[in-house]
């Protein structure tokens, strides 16, 4: 499809080319709305409202992001080290180390 060709979309005239296998970034706007940044080689950028309701999504290998859930809720965002999270402790990190203060002669536990 080339740069030239025109379309008739949401009863204007709209000059259309392939996306395929463009890379860009996809933004959150102040607002809450999801838009998508394609850069140039100088730098400047076209943002594009997103209207496309299932596009396929490859997240790159460079890219410092993260799945968390959280019970039932699952999140996609920044990596932890990005967002300065610190490591949670499990529940089986919990038990020993309540085994080893039970233990401990400062916590009433055995004397070695």
């Amino acid at each position: 499809m080339s740069a030239e060709q025109k379309v008739k979309y949401s009863n204007h005239t709209a000059e259309v080319s392939s996306a395929a296998g463009v890379r860009g970034v996809l933004c959150k706007s102040l607002d809450g709305s999801f838009f998508f940044r394609v850069y140039s080689k100088d730098h400047s950028f076209i943002d594009y409202a997103l209207r496309h309701d299932d596009l396929e999504v490859t997240i790159g290998e460079t890219e410092l992001a993260s799945f968390y859930r959280i019970g039932e809720e699952y999140i996609l965002d920044h990596s932890p080290g990005v967002l300065g999270l610190e490591l949670a402790e499990t529940e089986s990190q919990a038990a020993a180390q309540q085994a080893d203060q039970a233990d401990s002669p400062a916590f009433g536990g055995p004397m070695a």
